[in-house]
């Protein structure tokens, strides 16, 4: 028995013996178009997104802008140098870094004050960008003092390639009332590059 999409090649096979014997022509454009429209959907489905792993040392630098409660000195503008670690479990990414500064309490000579934090994070993988909160302690040095106090923050890096990424980022540091340098609490925002090995 001849399958009803398939034609028979028979010469005797007119549209009126079409009718007559059930043969139907093998496909119509229409038919065609909608089973190609078709298979494009089920590709495009069955694409898997593109996933950045995120694992890796990063070495980079920032421009932080810090402003102290308290303080007549308003907004103070530094530069640090960052290292860490990250390690991508999927969507979620668990990482930790050491932090150094100009951003610390505002004086007489600003060149003598050094901020050194070490922060732990954890973040979620969307892809070539990542979202993230990080918790971790800061210590406050000048030539003649030093203070510590916890920090705590938000960021989101943006992974250009496989090697840089840029970032934004975050920290509140709290104050340590117990200290003699008695340095107030502070807003930091900090713009972020980071290469990745």
């Amino acid at each position: 028995m001849t399958p009803a999409f398939f034609c028979r090649t028979d010469e005797n096979c007119s549209p009126h013996a079409q009718r007559r014997v059930g043969c139907k022509p093998a496909l119509d454009v229409f038919s065609l178009r909608n089973l190609i429209a078709g298979l494009g959907g089920v590709f495009i489905g069955c694409t898997p997104v593109l996933a950045e792993d995120w694992s890796g040392v990063f070495l980079g630098a920032s421009i932080t802008q810090s402003h102290q409660s308290q303080s007549d000195t308003g907004s103070t503008t530094a530069s640090g140098l960052h290292l860490g670690y990250d390690h991508d479990f999927g969507r979620l990414v668990l990482g930790g870094e050491i932090e150094v500064d100009r951003s610390g309490r505002a004086s007489v000579s600003p060149q003598e004050d050094h901020t050194h934090r070490v922060k732990l994070r954890a973040g979620y993988d969307m892809g070539q960008t990542l979202g993230y909160v990080t918790i971790g302690s800061a210590r406050n040095e000048t030539a003649t003092d030093s203070d510590n106090g916890a920090v705590y923050g938000l960021g989101v890096s943006y992974s250009l390639n496989r090697a840089l990424r840029l970032s934004g980022e975050y920290l509140h540091q709290d104050a340590n009332d117990g200290a003699a340098l008695q340095a107030p609490s502070r807003d930091i925002l900090s713009i972020r590059a980071s290469f990745r090995f």
